[in-house]
């Protein structure tokens, strides 16, 4: 007995030897741009983060039996843990429970329901349909068809406009989200659909939709201009901030991602948001305040991991609106 557990303490003793070696091998990569001590430290908290949002995980593959939040936290563990198998294992069964979900005939998208049954769903079909693209999997026409209704008719909420946005930016740039439309008129709709966010994100002050997101928006639909204003907000950010503030960390990481800056300037805002993303996280692993809903600290651990997989991604080159 004494020998078997002696057996299992060195084996499990290796196998963490074995993860801290791969992950100073994966810190040379990006060693110029973020410092290879800050790296690691980042890849470290990636894994602490990602294991923490597993042990959220329901056994039907849900978080929270919300089809919006499982599909966000998915795409997470997407993002920041991709080559991982447990994570795989994960991602697979949201992937499931968020299809199952928004099969379901009384979809709160379907024309009966409510107004405010259509606002409350639109995030969450929009970050399930984010999901659907980044694994590849089949996108629901109806869904999209309903979303492209209510972004036309102008119902998107200001907190969900960013999110949905984005989502009709992946559907336009892989062709998928056409299938409800055809040809010229496919392209011009969804042109003009992205220019009526767009137009919604700006028009909304801090409160609702705060600068950093509102720069990602511009950013994502051309306006290359705005890496100057990215950086002279993150110039204000600390660790002490809320869960608003780390979406807003996320988006701006995807806008100094895709300004594509390089030395000095790449490594100085890498390093400023490694730094508050790294004091923001908890003891456990997560991310969210004391005190927080288990939903809401799922919400700030998935923007935080997203962020985190931004910086540590391969060196920008500019002009990638990176996803």
């Amino acid at each position: 007995m004494e020998q078997q557990e002696t057996t299992v303490a060195m084996s499990y003793t290796r196998r963490c030897l074995l993860v801290i070696v791969l992950l100073l091998i994966a810190c040379v990569v990006n060693a110029d741009e973020l410092g290879a001590s800050l790296h690691l430290e980042g890849r470290m908290a990636c894994q602490r983060g990602v294991a923490r949002l597993i042990t959220w995980q329901d056994a039907e593959g849900s978080w929270q039996q919300d089809p919006g939040l499982t599909a966000h936290a998915a795409l997470a563990l997407t993002a920041a843990a991709g080559e991982f198998l447990d994570a795989q294992a994960a991602r697979q069964r949201a992937l499931a429970f968020v299809q199952e979900r928004l099969l379901r005939a009384a979809t709160p998208l379907s024309p009966s329901a409510s107004e405010n049954e259509q606002q409350v769903a639109v995030g969450a079909v929009a970050m399930a349909l984010r999901l659907f693209l980044r694994e590849g999997a089949l996108v629901p026409p109806e869904s999209v068809g309903r979303l492209r209704d209510i972004v036309a008719a102008g119902k998107v909420p200001a907190a969900d406009a960013m999110i949905v946005l984005d989502a009709l930016l992946l559907m336009q740039q892989t062709n998928a989200g056409n299938a409800v439309l055809v040809g010229a008129k496919a392209g011009s709709e969804s042109v003009h659909l992205s220019n009526q966010l767009l137009a919604n994100i700006i028009a909304n002050g801090d409160d609702a939709v705060p600068a950093g997101v509102r720069l990602a928006a511009r950013m994502a639909t051309g306006d290359v201009t705005v890496g100057a204003a990215a950086r002279r907000r993150l110039e204000g950010v600390s660790g002490d901030g809320n869960g608003a503030l780390l979406a807003e960390l996320y988006w701006l990481a995807r806008v100094l991602y895709a300004q594509g800056s390089s030395g000095d300037d790449t490594a100085a805002w890498r390093t400023q948001l490694m730094t508050v993303l790294l004091e923001m996280q908890r003891g456990d692993g997560g991310w969210g305040r004391v005190g927080d809903s288990p939903a809401a600290r799922i919400v700030d651990s998935a923007w935080a991991l997203q962020a985190l997989a931004v910086l540590l991604a391969a060196a920008p080159q500019g002009g990638e609106w990176h996803r």
